[in-house]
């Protein structure tokens, strides 16, 4: 499952940083500051690739077969 949330990290860290880019492009303050500006958009970079690998977690765990899932529930049941 670590393989596939690897392969759909950085397609949703970019989905989520496009997301922000729109939210803070209706902030009319920030079209004239420029300061402001970098500074969300540096933080909403950041913001994206923190919350992208549990984005990308979940949609790893949706992308798995029901006999993927049921193995690996059954692994996580025996303790190792």
């Amino acid at each position: 499952m670590l393989k596939v949330a690897a392969v759909a990290y950085l397609p949703i860290a970019a989905v989520l940083f496009g997301v922000l880019v729109l939210g803070i492009n209706t902030i009319p303050q920030v079209v004239h500051d420029f300061e402001a500006a970098t500074t969300l958009y540096y933080g909403a970079a950041v913001l994206s690739f923190l919350l992208a690998f549990p984005v990308a977690w979940v949609v790893a765990r949706r992308m798995l077969t029901r006999r993927e899932k049921r193995l690996l529930d059954a692994h996580a049941g025996t303790g190792r």
